[in-house]
Order: structure tokens, then C-alpha cells, then sequence
């Protein structure tokens, strides 16, 4: 909520400059809530900017929601895609052929020898 009522007063600040008084506060408010709708996604930083930048390109036209959204969007920055390194899997300790045995023989499995008849 808080962003919302800072969006709706940066765009009321932004048309005070094409401003008309004779707007009833209904329209006003109405006015304030489709911006706030169109906008509410977006840094304020990356709005103010944009406002900023419409003031300076754009000085006789007053703004809509949808021409400050594109400068705004402009405004922010582009994701970076982040390639992470697999973790190296934990060294392996191989064990010998007497301790495998041992293991086997505790487990009372007797492995087959290759070429061994059953």
C-alpha cells in the first residue's frame, strides 16, 4: 500500500505540470488508482526516472500509465543469468581387496569368481 500511495504522489507531482483544476477529486483519485495499477511492479527509483525522462523528451504532451511503464521498464536492469559450478563430489576412498573381503565375510557373502561353476 505504501508503494501505491508513493506512486500516486510522484504522478500527481509529474501532472501538476498539465495540470487542469476544474477535474473533479473523483476523476482525480480514479486517475491516480489506474497508475497505480499500471505501475505498482516497478522500483521507484525506475519511475522516477522515468518520470524525469518524460519531462525532458516529451515537455507539451501529458504522460499515460503506459508511456511511463515503457520508461520505467527501460530503466530497470537486466537480469544477468548467473552460471553456478556443480560442487565437486567428495573424494572416494577406495578400500583393499583384504578389507573387502573382510567386509563380504562379516556380511556372510561369498562373491562368485569369474569362470566359477555354481
Amino acid at each position: 500500500m505504501e508503494h501505491r500511495e508513493w506512486i500516486g504522489g510522484r504522478i500527481i507531482t509529474l501532472l501538476s505540470h498539465y495540470w487542469r483544476e476544474d477535474d473533479p477529486v473523483e476523476l482525480n483519485a480514479a486517475l491516480g488508482k489506474d497508475w497505480a495499477d499500471v505501475l505498482e511492479g516497478i522500483p521507484e527509483d525506475a519511475i522516477q526516472k522515468a518520470c524525469i525522462q518524460y519531462q525532458r523528451t516529451e515537455p507539451r504532451k501529458k504522460p499515460t500509465p503506459g508511456a511511463i511503464y515503457a520508461l520505467a521498464r527501460a530503466a530497470m536492469p537486466r537480469p544477468q543469468v548467473v552460471h553456478s559450478q556443480p560442487e565437486p563430489e567428495p573424494a572416494k576412498n577406495r578400500i583393499d581387496a583384504e578389507t573387502a573381503q573382510r567386509i563380504c565375510e562379516e556380511a556372510g557373502y561369498t562373491p562368485k569368481r569369474f569362470g566359477e561353476q555354481a
